[in-house]
């Protein structure tokens, strides 16, 4: 991929340098155009920032009741929009800086838990990683969320390695606002405490605690103005808001899917374009959303229910059909981890490329697979890599776990409630540095190396 030969020899602060503007122009090139329409979530999120300009953080409405489990990113552009006006292109703008940093991150934690070849390598497969890059010409939560997800790992690791309580509450802080930008995050504390338990088992837990005390306080320091005014103003709170909504609609799903799984695995594992060619009746809606349940959720609202009382309702009707029907809860759930894991290229999700009616009528049908067969397999031997250096290097549990943990973590909570491709970004980061731990074991047994390069004084 580049000669490492030659990257040996520039200099770190060179290095950082060169990283930091190829990422600059790897996220203006994948963020382009800038003139994107701001539709469906981007319009929401837009929205709410004006809202947010106009009547202040904490007020009541409607509109940042629908917003409660994601209220950050809004206040972000909103920060933003105070600082330049309402232009989303500075939005976008920022967010190519910020995609920026999230690659020196990568760097920055390579380096100081593994090895300075090995943070090249990461850190230059991030800067060109289309899948996170993309995502800054839109509005959307995703390179935000990306980069706050890795801050909390930094933080983590930074708590692990140096046990001072500035980093487990700089931690907490960093728990806080990825909670309140996306709260699909908020039961990864029980990870966190679990694993710091674990950690530090053998030195005794009484310190540990203590510091995990400190934790704890920063995140509900950090969360509760959010916490005190929806409860206030909605009786809710940012966290499980909308668990029943999504627990109705996966269970929707799984009934949908019934008598077509075929179609829908082969359409997760190689693309809509092939189910559509070999089924006829295939309909990728069914394992898309749950329709009905959403129409139903609306209905409610529109019909003046509390929310609250709504998303109990279906929540208990969710959690009562998954019980009965667990095997097809887990047919569900394999589809929901394909979903979740599809391949991204540019302004399209892998599953659904070339699967328009008459899209790229220039192509032919055996170009379009080609096509499609080839990206997928690229993928395939990625995840080989992936899959081998988790292999390799689990036993290392104090140098690999936040990494697996947070992978663990969102593939089990999205595929276990739904799935969209794109909520996938935040992973994207530590996918890659699992790559390239995989590519280089394999490089240093090809050229015959016996040195463990993956052992350092930190841990």
């Amino acid at each position: 991929m580049f000669n490492l030969r030659i990257m040996r020899k520039i200099r770190i602060k060179n290095f950082t340098l060169i990283l930091f503007f190829l990422a600059i122009v790897s996220g203006i090139i994948w963020g382009m155009p800038f003139d994107r329409p701001l539709g469906s979530d981007a319009h929401s999120f837009n929205q709410a920032a004006l809202s947010i300009l106009d009547n202040g953080i904490f007020y009541k409405s409607d509109f940042m009741n629908f917003m409660i489990e994601r209220s950050f990113y809004p206040l972000f552009i909103a920060g933003v929009y105070k600082i330049s006006g309402h232009y989303p292109v500075v939005v976008r703008l920022v967010q190519v800086i910020i995609f920026a940093l999230l690659t020196l991150l990568v760097y920055k934690l390579c380096q100081s838990i593994f090895e300075e070849r090995l943070a090249r390598l990461a850190g230059f497969m991030t800067a060109l990683c289309y899948s996170i890059a993309s995502f800054t010409g839109w509005l959307y939560r995703e390179v935000f969320f990306c980069t706050l997800i890795f801050l909390l790992i930094y933080c983590l690791y930074q708590a692990q390695i140096k046990k001072k309580i500035i980093w487990f509450v700089v931690a907490g802080i960093v728990f806080g606002m990825a909670s309140l930008t996306n709260s699909i995050v908020q039961f990864f504390i029980i990870f966190i405490i679990i694993n710091f338990l674990f950690l530090n088992r053998k030195e005794g837990l009484k310190k540990i605690f203590i510091k995990l005390v400190w934790f704890i306080l920063a995140f509900i320091i950090f969360v509760s103005p959010w916490v005190i005014n929806d409860y206030i103003n909605y009786g809710r709170t940012p966290f499980l808001s909308k668990s029943g909504f999504l627990l109705a609609m996966k269970a929707e799903k799984m009934h949908d899917i019934q008598g077509a799984y075929v179609q829908h695995l082969v359409a997760n594992t190689t693309g809509d374009f092939f189910a559509q060619k070999l089924f006829l009746d295939y309909d990728r809606r069914e394992a898309r959303l749950g329709y009905d349940s959403r129409l139903e959720w609306e209905e409610m609202i529109k019909q003046g229910a509390d929310r609250k009382e709504a998303d109990a309702i279906m929540r208990n009707r969710g959690i009562e059909d998954i019980i009965k029907h667990p095997i097809m809860f887990l047919e569900m759930s394999f589809i929901d981890f394909l979903k979740f894991n599809t391949p991204m290229v540019p302004n399209v999700r892998m599953q659904h490329m070339f699967a328009e009616p008459n899209s790229h009528p220039y192509l032919s049908d055996f170009v379009k697979g080609s096509i499609i067969l080839f990206i997928r397999f690229v993928y395939l031997i990625f995840a080989v890599f992936i899959i081998y250096a988790i292999v390799k290097r689990i036993r290392n549990w104090s140098k690999m776990s936040w990494i697996i943990l947070i992978i663990i973590y969102f593939n089990l909570i999205f595929s276990n409630i739904h799935a969209i491709a794109r909520y996938s970004v935040p992973m994207y980061p530590f996918y890659i540095i699992l790559l390239a731990i995989g590519i280089l074991i394999i490089w240093d047994r090809m050229i015959g190396v016996k040195k463990d390069n993956f052992k350092v004084n930190n841990f």
